[in-house]
């Protein structure tokens, strides 16, 4: 089992599952995102089991896989735009961009950005319907100490009013 034995209760504020590769952090974020069933156990929001929710519990999470995915020809802008609109939300474009630190390059294709400005693109996506709780898988991998040192505050930021859970 990746997951076995697992008991914990959180609240607001930022998580970290720490652990070598195979540890089973993944998998329980994606258990956590209702992508993967546990074979047994429960995991409960509010007292009610996530997978019994559906779509109430999904509306309430942001999620940034380890490697999302991109339209590399589309601009950030058109790119959040994209992921609002499978969503069916209305994007909140501005404040995204300025929170993530993306408006000077909102029109920029997704190809050219940095590693750490695809990220913060990813971030931005994750947070395109406000969620509750935010989960990042490996959110700062491939970034440089100065990006590291933004994402450091962008989550802080993020984590106030909302559950972060990210690997690392």
């Amino acid at each position: 089992p990746a997951v076995n034995n697992l008991s914990y209760t959180m609240d607001t504020g930022v998580y970290g599952l720490l652990g070598v590769n195979g540890a089973g952090k993944t998998t329980l974020m994606r258990m956590l995102c209702t992508l993967l069933t546990p074979t047994s156990g429960t995991i409960t929001w509010d007292g009610q089991d996530i997978f019994s929710l559906g779509s109430a519990y999904r509306n309430l999470l942001g999620y940034l896989p380890q490697d999302f995915g991109y339209y590399p020809d589309f601009s950030v802008q058109d790119y959040l735009l994209y992921i609002a609109s499978i969503k069916g939300l209305r994007p909140r474009m501005q404040n995204l961009l300025e929170q993530v630190g993306l408006t000077q390059v909102r029109r920029q294709k997704m190809k050219k950005l940095s590693g750490g400005m695809k990220r913060r693109a990813g971030i931005a996506q994750a947070m395109l319907n406000d969620p509750k709780i935010l989960i990042l898988d490996e959110p700062a991998a491939g970034l440089d100490p100065k990006e590291r040192i933004r994402f450091r505050n962008l989550i802080s930021e993020l984590a106030e009013n909302r559950l972060v859970l990210l690997s690392t």
